[in-house]
């Protein structure tokens, strides 16, 4: 019994890791593009600031975050190419022994807390009335990937929409927060066969719920595994970044995002298999 707890956690750590590799790969090419000359340096500043997250002293992330503003780095930037990118790197040290699986446990959870805290920044210039479009995005039980979540939810803000994010809710909770409130969207994350069967669950919810017709989309890495994810989830439409999933839905940008965002069309944070 052991030996099998031991299996599957050894599987689901590879699945995490090889899903935040993914995450980032073309955000660090589009930064070293941005500043020519500087890839060996960007490189550096990347494993610096991976050991800042999993180091033991909290100063270090705070410092190193405090220099990137200095640069001129904005926190939608930060948020945008900065986090997945020191993602990336736990993922990649993680697959070759140099830090642990928790040291990549408690990465994540911080990278997830500088998300929430720096997208405040936005928050006064997009959906901050209380009259902007709300959308919902689902984490359901079981599900562990939560990072990513978070980044787009601070990306939609930003293009002047409302965002409830409910992450592991309980079906009558959700059945709740769908009741008291209209969502324009619903998206669900799915990274797998057996959090996809709760995602169907949570689809038969939302239409027994609502009384609109709310287009519900999936994400995540179960859709570059060859499953047939409409049929099988019973929702209106599967999408990789935030960008797709807005059309697909009749939905568009409320406000401009910043420069970059705007030019990069699903990166690593904007993806939406990444929710």
């Amino acid at each position: 019994m052991q030996n099998e707890r031991h299996s599957k956690a050894a599987g689901r750590q590879a699945i995490e890791a090889a899903e935040i590799a993914r995450l980032a790969q073309r955000a660090i090419a589009v930064l070293a593009a941005d500043r020519p000359g500087r890839t060996e340096a960007l490189k550096l500043r990347w494993v610096q600031l991976c050991d800042a997250f999993i180091a033991a002293e909290e100063d270090r992330r705070h410092d190193m975050l405090l220099r990137l503003r200095q640069d001129g780095i904005k926190p939608t930037e930060i948020i945008d190419h900065i986090v997945p990118a020191v993602a990336q790197q736990m993922g990649e040290r993680w697959f070759a022994d140099e830090i642990s699986f928790a040291d990549v446990t408690i990465g994540a959870a911080r990278l997830q807390e500088t998300v929430r805290s720096l997208s405040w920044h936005d928050i006064g210039r997009s959906a901050s009335s209380i009259d902007a479009p709300t959308i919902l995005l689902v984490i359901p039980r079981g599900e562990h990937h939560t990072l990513g979540a978070f980044v787009l939810a601070d990306q939609l803000r930003r293009r002047g929409y409302r965002v409830d994010v409910a992450v592991d809710r309980h079906p009558r909770q959700l059945h709740e927060m769908l009741r008291s409130k209209r969502y324009r969207m619903v998206g669900i994350t799915v990274s797998g066969r057996r959090t996809l069967a709760s995602a169907r669950e949570l689809v038969d919810i939302i239409r027994l719920t609502v009384t609109s017709v709310t287009p519900i989309v999936i994400g995540g890495a179960i859709l570059d595994k060859g499953y047939d994810v409409i049929a099988l989830s019973g929702a209106d439409h599967i999408a990789r970044d935030a960008g797709s999933a807005l059309r697909r839905c009749g939905l568009k940008a409320l406000v401009s995002s910043e420069g970059p965002l705007q030019e990069l069309e699903g990166l690593a944070g904007e993806r939406m298999d990444r929710l």
